[in-house]
């Protein structure tokens, strides 16, 4: 990272639209005053040549470790691993298996660390009120969203977004708790009918939790041999307004490639989050986590998801829509980061053509 009160970045520029191939990002005092053609840039002083492609820094809204160390552990070490990978806005998440002292002392810990922390925004619930059948380490009681549970939870005053499956008892109060805050609500972890899905979307959900992993349906088998009910994901994709978060590995281990274009053409480019989904595990150039022979989340970095997306064949602009802008819109800091232009924070992350990052800019 490089922190200068004014500069100007040359290189090959990725916009919302298009691609400047011969572009320029000048920055001032942390904000971009000029993002667009070298030719029409009003440069600064401190001119940087990169060789490389010029993206807006990644936003990671759902990740839990950050090499082999936990977010609840230590969210300081996990936000530097991800920022040295170009993502300068990330969400702490905090998964349904800590319990509720867990979840709570994770809360603090990220509260603490984002004092020190400027890649840190915030927290993401994965839980806990998830179906218990389903994700890595699944719960075996049964669940309801309890409000003396929950509301110290909303309350925290650093919740970003929280994961529920929208069958549990009790989560269509809960997401009207989240609303009256500004939390965004997401669906996930879930067999809901398509009828529970559309009720949880009518109540404020806006996001979906990692879409065609830890899901069902909630008829199966299918009542007619040779037809396909309709499950989570099909529900989820048939209603308008939502997001759909992607852990876009290389193998399509996690969502096979046709189900990207499927969602893709269902949704548009405009409306899927690429996510890491990371859990821990040292990087030893795999990017999926198996624990007991069960898959549990990934070891992706967001250039490595950015650079999955590219080999599905998304456009640069898609790639920073799917990894930058569409994540800080959910957000809801899209005003301030997600996207090169005018007037936002200078979070620039500058990757080469296998998307290794050569540089990354924090405002």
């Amino acid at each position: 990272m490089r922190v200068m009160d004014e500069y100007t970045l040359l290189g090959r520029v990725v916009l919302r639209d298009r691609v400047a191939e011969k572009g320029a990002v000048c920055v001032r005092d942390g904000e971009i005053v000029y993002a667009g053609s070298a030719a029409d840039a009003p440069f600064l002083s401190n001119v940087i040549s990169e060789t490389g492609t010029v993206m807006p820094g990644f936003v990671d809204i759902h990740c839990h470790a950050g090499g082999s160390t936990w977010f609840h552990e230590d969210p300081a070490a996990c936000a530097e691993y991800h920022f040295i990978h170009g993502t300068t806005t990330v969400c702490a998440t905090l998964y349904r298996d800590l319990g509720t002292e867990g979840i709570m002392n994770g809360i603090e810990a990220v509260r603490q660390a984002m004092n020190t922390c400027p890649t840190i925004c915030g927290v993401h619930l994965e839980g806990p009120f998830l179906n218990p059948e389903l994700g890595a380490r699944s719960a075996k009681a049964d669940i309801f969203a309890d409000p003396a549970v929950y509301m110290p939870m909303l309350d925290c005053g650093i919740l970003r977004h929280m994961t529920f499956a929208p069958e549990v008892e009790g989560t269509e109060q809960l997401m009207r708790e989240m609303k009256k805050r500004g939390i965004a609500g997401s669906i996930g972890h879930s067999k809901a009918s398509p009828e529970q899905v559309r009720r949880a979307v009518a109540c404020g959900a806006s996001n979906v939790t990692h879409l065609f992993d830890a899901t069902g349906a909630s008829i199966s088998p299918t009542r007619w041999a040779g037809t396909l009910e309709t499950d989570f994901n099909i529900a989820a994709l048939s209603c308008e307004g939502l997001t759909y978060e992607i852990i876009c590995d290389r193998e399509g281990v996690h969502v096979r490639p046709e189900y990207v274009a499927l969602v893709k053409r269902c949704a548009g480019a405009g409306s899927i989050i690429g996510i890491t989904d990371a859990c821990g595990g040292d990087g030893d150039g795999e990017e999926i986590n198996f624990l007991d022979g069960e898959l549990n989340g990934s070891k992706l970095t967001m250039n490595r998801v950015a650079a999955n997306f590219r080999a599905l064949g998304f456009s640069l602009p898609e790639i920073a829509a799917v990894t930058s802008l569409n994540p800080a819109r959910l957000l809801r800091v899209d005003s301030t980061v997600g996207s090169l232009e005018a007037g936002k924070r200078a979070d620039i992350v500058v990757l080469d053509d296998d998307f290794d990052v050569i540089n990354v800019f924090k405002a």
